[in-house]
C-alpha cells in the first residue's frame, strides 16, 4: 500500500509553527510521510496568518501556489478564519479556521478521494476551551531540532484598537500547568535545549504566574535555555524578575511589545500601558538582570501619528538600546476601530517613517553588536552553512562561527566574539 504524503506550509507567529508541528505529527502517527512542501505531494496543508493585510496576500500567494501542483489542498489558520472563501481562491479542496485544526485529519481521507469542498470553518469562537494539541510525540524536523516552541495558551480579550486577531482567535484559554510541563520533559528526552514559551497573548495565561511556569521549566532536566515569545510590559512584575534572574535556564532576552513611544498613539492604540509605566518596567528589567537585551515590535504611521509621536518612538530605541526591533507599517484591518479612524497617514509617508525606524533600530543594534566583540558566548548550533557553524548567543543574537571541534546542531559551544556584519556576530570557537 502507498504511503500517503503531506507538506505542511506556514505562515505568521509562532503558535502557527506549534500548531503546525503538532498536526505533522498527528499525520506521521497516523501513516503519512511528512515531505517538503516544494516535493510532490498527496495533500498540501497551509496554516495561515490574517495579523496584517501582507499577512493575508503571502497566505494568498502560497494557496495557489500550492494549487498549480495538483495536489489536494487544504488550508487553515486565521485568513481561513477571517474569510472562509479566500477572496475567491477556487479550488481548494478543504477549508478550516482556528478552531478544531485536527479535523483536516478526520477529513484527509476521504479528500484525496473525492473532489467535494470540505468547509469547517466555525465563526463562534468563544463556546469551546483550549484545544489540545501536543509535540514531542514523534520525531519531525519540520522546523528545529533544538529549540520548540510550546504552546501556552490561546485567544486574547484585549481590544488593540488595530488589532483583528481576536476575531480570528477567540477569547482567551490556557493550557494546564501540568500539560506544558509535560510536554518540555517530552521534548528534552528527545533532544531539545531550548523551550520558547509562547501563546496569542502569551501575558494573558492565567493558569498561573508567568513567574511559576519559569520555576517549574527551571526543575527539568536537559532544559539549557527558557525564553517567552511576545511580552506586554505588564508582564514583568517583581516576581517574574525574581524567577528569572534565580532561574538557571531563564535567558537574559525579552521580546516586549511595545507598539509606539507615544503616549498620545498608545492611547489611541488602546495598549494597557502608558509610556511612563512601559519605561519604568524596562528600567526594572535592566535594573534586575543588567546583562539582558530587549528586542521590540513598533507600529508605524498609526492614523494620525504625527513627526513627533513617531520621533518619541525613535527615541525609545536609543534610550533603551534595544536589540532588535521588527518595524510594522500601519495595516488598516477592515473591522477594527482604527480602520475606521480619521487622519490617515499617506502610504508614502508611511513607507518612509517605517525605512527610518528601520535604519535607526539597525544603527542602534550595531552599537549592541561591537560591545560584544572581544568577549565570549554561549551559541547554541542551529545550522551549518559553508563551513560555519550558525546559533544564537543567550541573548539572543545571531552568531557564525569557525568550529574547532566536531560539533552537531543542538549542541552549544564556547565562541570568542571577534567582529560583526549585517548585524550577525563573527567569531571562533574556543578548544574545549
Amino acid at each position: 500500500m502507498k504511503i500517503k504524503s503531506v507538506a505542511f506550509y506556514t505562515l505568521g507567529c509562532r503558535v502557527n509553527q506549534y500548531e503546525t508541528t503538532a498536526l505533522a505529527e498527528l499525520f506521521i502517527k497516523n501513516g503519512y510521510k511528512v515531505v517538503d512542501f516544494s516535493e510532490k505531494n498527496d495533500l498540501y496543508i497551509i496554516n495561515t496568518c490574517a495579523v496584517t493585510a501582507e499577512s493575508e496576500r503571502k497566505s494568498a500567494q502560497i494557496i495557489r501556489r500550492a494549487l498549480k501542483t495538483g495536489g489536494c489542498v487544504a488550508v487553515v489558520g486565521c485568513y481561513s478564519q477571517l474569510d472562509n472563501t479566500l477572496g475567491g481562491i477556487e479550488g481548494v479542496s478543504f477549508v478550516g479556521g482556528s478552531k478544531d485544526k485536527t479535523a483536516i485529519l478526520h477529513a484527509a481521507n476521504s479528500l484525496l478521494k473525492d473532489n467535494k469542498i470540505h468547509i469547517v470553518v466555525d465563526t463562534d469562537l468563544n463556546d469551546y476551551g483550549y484545544e489540545h494539541m501536543d509535540i514531542g510525540t514523534e520525531q519531525t524536523d519540520i522546523f528545529s531540532t533544538c529549540r520548540a516552541f510550546v504552546k501556552i495558551q490561546d485567544g486574547c480579550n484585549g481590544r488593540c484598537s488595530y488589532c483583528i486577531i481576536p476575531k480570528t482567535r477567540g477569547r482567551v484559554r490556557s493550557r494546564p500547568l501540568d500539560e506544558i510541563k509535560a510536554e518540555v520533559e517530552r521534548l528534552s528526552a528527545n533532544g531539545y535545549r531550548e523551550i520558547v514559551l509562547t501563546g496569542i497573548e502569551t501575558s494573558a495565561y492565567d493558569f498561573a504566574p508567568l513567574s511559576e511556569l519559569i520555576r517549574k521549566v527551571d526543575k527539568i532536566k536537559g532544559i539549557d535555555r527558557l525564553r517567552f515569545g511576545s511580552l506586554s510590559p505588564n508582564s514583568i512584575t517583581d516576581d517574574f524578575l525574581a524567577a528569572a534572574r534565580n532561574s538557571d535556564c531563564f535567558m537574559p532576552h525579552l521580546h516586549l511589545s511595545l507598539q509606539s513611544g507615544s503616549d498620545r498613539i498608545l492611547k489611541l492604540m488602546r495598549r494597557p500601558y502608558n509610556k511612563n509605566q512601559m519605561c519604568t518596567k524596562i528600567e526594572k528589567v535592566y535594573g534586575t538582570m543588567p546583562d539582558t537585551l530587549i528586542s521590540t515590535d513598533m507600529i508605524v504611521g498609526f492614523p494620525t501619528e504625527t513627526e513627533d509621536d513617531f520621533l518619541q518612538t525613535m527615541q525609545i530605541v536609543d534610550d533603551y538600546k534595544l536589540s532588535h526591533v521588527h518595524a510594522f507599517p500601519f495595516s488598516s484591518r477592515p473591522g477594527t476601530e482604527a480602520a475606521l479612524m480619521e487622519g490617515k497617514i499617506t502610504i508614502g509617508e508611511v513607507k518612509k517613517r517605517n525605512e527610518r525606524l528601520i535604519k535607526h533600530s539597525s544603527e542602534i543594534k550595531n552599537l549592541v553588536l561591537e560591545r560584544k566583540i572581544g568577549t565570549k558566548a554561549r551559541v547554541l548550533i542551529e545550522a551549518f552553512s559553508q563551513n560555519l557553524a550558525i546559533g544564537h548567543t543567550e541573548d539572543f543574537l545571531e552568531t557564525k562561527f569557525v568550529q574547532n571541534n566536531t560539533k552537531k546542531v543542538g549542541d552549544i559551544a564556547e565562541v570568542d566574539l571577534v567582529s560583526h556584519e549585517n548585524g550577525v556576530l563573527l567569531g571562533k570557537e574556543l578548544p574545549t
